[in-house]
């Protein structure tokens, strides 16, 4: 399972800085220091080996997320864990962008199946915001979940285009929308879960 873990390891590093298609097997092999034989017993071909970072990249950010927004006792203070996680995210040395959005931009529909990852994590991470909101009822909690997550997959874009800073406007007119403090995002701390 080593060689395994050393394959997804490099794939993630690479796609995350270089993209999809920028990035062959054959770079991914010699980087992760496996035989073709082997990187092909583990993922019998390229679109398996995005899917299985895909799957994993999933993994780990909502489990991270997840226990960000757990650890606050109160709702505003959930709610703001989801910013103030992703502004560390942003921060880090390992934040190359969305895996999902790139993926989506460079496959478009085919596979299907990369699709379906991109559409999963979105509409998890959409959820659990939703599931923050204790104190909301229904369709409010619902279309104020959809509103974060677009929110949240612009400041990825523009963090991504222009740097950690670029979101502080963003979060400054949202703050005041969510009943949230606006007092700067928390950049601080570790974001372990990008590490490939």
């Amino acid at each position: 399972m080593a060689k395994r873990d050393d394959i997804l390891a490099t794939a993630t590093r690479l796609f995350g800085e270089y993209g999809y298609h920028a990035v062959g097997v054959d770079r991914i092999r010699d980087e992760a220091g496996v035989s073709k034989m082997t990187l092909y017993h583990h993922f019998p071909g390229k679109e398996a080996l995005v899917e299985a970072v895909l799957a994993q990249r999933h993994e780990r950010f909502m489990a991270s997320l997840r226990a960000a927004v757990e650890a606050q006792p109160t709702t505003p203070e959930r709610l703001r864990a989801v910013f103030d996680w992703h502004a560390r995210w942003f921060a880090s040395e390992h934040f190359h962008g969305c895996m999902f959005l790139k993926a989506t931009e460079e496959y478009a529909r085919e596979p299907a199946s990369l699709l379906a990852l991109s559409r999963c994590h979105k509409a998890e991470v959409a959820a659990l915001v939703e599931d923050t909101l204790a104190d909301q009822q229904g369709e409010a909690a619902s279309r104020l979940a959809r509103l974060v997550q677009v929110t949240l997959d612009g400041m990825i874009v523009n963090a991504y285009l222009f740097g950690p800073d670029a979101v502080d406007d963003a979060w400054e007119a949202l703050a005041p929308l969510l009943a949230l403090d606006a007092r700067p995002l928390e950049r601080e701390g570790e974001a372990d879960w990008t590490r490939p």
